[in-house]
């Protein structure tokens, strides 16, 4: 039996022998087309998909295109799916002409949907009492980076059903972790990643927006966030993006919305208070309402924009903060406090999904491996998960709740709303009180 890794580590076996198989996939959006693609060249790949426009171009790419899902199931040897949700992978396996009218004992179901891990495993007990196993396989990655071989995917299940999956796994990717040994743990822990994002971004962009209030420009915010404690994902990728006018990311609104309702339904779930979490819900519901469903997380920073009566490209001269001054503070102590406020944001956030990621189960060695290399990660996290792996605590310095309390007294001077970053002051002065 070759050496498969234990959980959280990553899978680098080298697979010597390519064995072809017949590969099912579902789900042909954005990222579940380029997850299929992957499929093209080392195997017979049968897709469809509700869209048939869809599954069109994935025949003109070298698929076969099966007339319902049922007869996918029944031509294939294994079946993935990626859906938007957990209830829309339910329909197409146990609804009408659905996958399990043609699975037959044997057969294994991976599916890539960033679901709900209980209803994942759910499903995948209800497979196994007719000889079908079921593993769950969430993705972290963009479709153009899956495009390139280099998207994360984070995996739930047993030691047999993922030995057998990994062949297929790694045609996607050599960067897979597994995340535990239930189905759906890979599912919780994309959770905790998607509600780590979600936060960092709106967070730090609502301080942003803020600082733009004040005068200052965002190339050198931009720069200036990058340089230390306040790094993260948005930062890096996001912030310059903006300055150059370019759109940073390609990821529908409602499906981030979906993702953070799930992360604070994981709280209820387990427990764990996710305060700043919520907050993040609800901007992202008044987006999806205000925007629509069809609008995209790029749109949001035309919302934030709105709402601060800013705009955080351009020059300074369309700031409506160039117009503002502020008696007794100076440019440099509002840069410090934009820098410090989005530190401590990232911080706040980092233990509040972590704490709920445990509370449901996952190990924090885990946690840390694979959050550094997904889509949630910041400079606080880096920090902050190995200490806590090697059993280190690490308290909050009293600086973080100085820099907020400045950031939300700079607010109010400038007339600026900051929802998630009080809902982080508010988690920071609690525990002082």
């Amino acid at each position: 039996m070759l050496p498969w890794p234990r959980r959280g580590r990553r899978a680098t076996t080298t697979i010597r022998r390519r064995i072809t198989m017949k590969i099912g996939y579902i789900g042909l959006g954005a990222l579940g087309s380029q997850l299929a693609r992957t499929f093209l060249r080392d195997h017979d790949l049968v897709v469809w998909d509700a869209h048939a426009p869809a599954s069109e171009a994935l025949r003109k790419d070298g698929a076969r295109v099966a007339p319902s899902a049922a007869a996918l199931a029944a031509d294939a040897d294994v079946v993935l799916l990626c859906l938007p949700r957990s209830s829309d992978v339910r329909q197409v396996l146990f609804g009408q002409g659905g996958l399990a009218e043609g699975l037959s004992a044997g057969k294994l179901v991976i599916d890539q949907t960033s679901g709900i891990a209980s209803d994942t495993r759910a499903m995948a007990d209800e497979l196994a009492r007719h000889g079908v196993a079921m593993l769950d396989a969430a993705v972290s990655a963009s479709p153009h980076i899956v495009a390139q071989g280099g998207a994360v995917l984070m995996v739930g299940g047993s030691d047999e059903v993922f030995e057998r999956a990994l062949p297929v796994l790694r045609t996607v990717t050599s960067t897979i972790y597994r995340c535990g040994l239930r189905v759906g743990d890979g599912q919780a822990m994309k959770t905790v990643n998607n509600a780590m994002n979600a936060g960092v971004r709106l967070g730090t962009l609502e301080i942003v927006a803020l600082g733009r209030r004040a005068g200052l420009s965002l190339a050198a915010m931009s720069d200036l966030l990058n340089q230390g404690a306040a790094r993260n994902q948005t930062t890096v990728k996001m912030l310059p993006a903006l300055v150059e006018g370019k759109a940073s990311t390609n990821f529908s609104l409602a499906l981030q919305l979906k993702d953070v309702d799930q992360a604070v339904a994981l709280g209820f779930d387990t427990g764990a208070p996710m305060p700043v979490t919520a907050a993040v819900r609800s901007l992202l519901q008044v987006g999806v309402n205000t925007l629509g469903k069809t609008a995209q997380l790029e749109d949001m920073v035309g919302l934030i924009e709105s709402m601060a009566g800013t705009r955080l490209a351009g020059s300074d001269d369309t700031a409506e903060g160039t117009r503002i001054r502020f008696d007794g503070i100076g440019t440099p102590d509002v840069a410090k406090t934009i820098d410090d406020a989005v530190s401590a944001l990232c911080l706040a956030i980092t233990e509040e999904c972590v704490a709920v990621g445990v509370a449901y189960g996952l190990e924090l060695p885990v946690l840390a491996e694979v959050l550094d290399k997904s889509s949630g990660w910041s400079a606080q996290s880096q920090r902050l998960l190995p200490a806590w792996t090697a059993g280190g605590r690490q308290p909050r310095d009293p600086a973080w709740g100085d820099a907020l309390l400045r950031a939300a007294r700079l607010a109010l001077i400038a007339g600026a709303p900051t929802f998630v970053a009080n809902a982080v002051r508010a988690v920071v002065e609690s525990p002082a009180r």
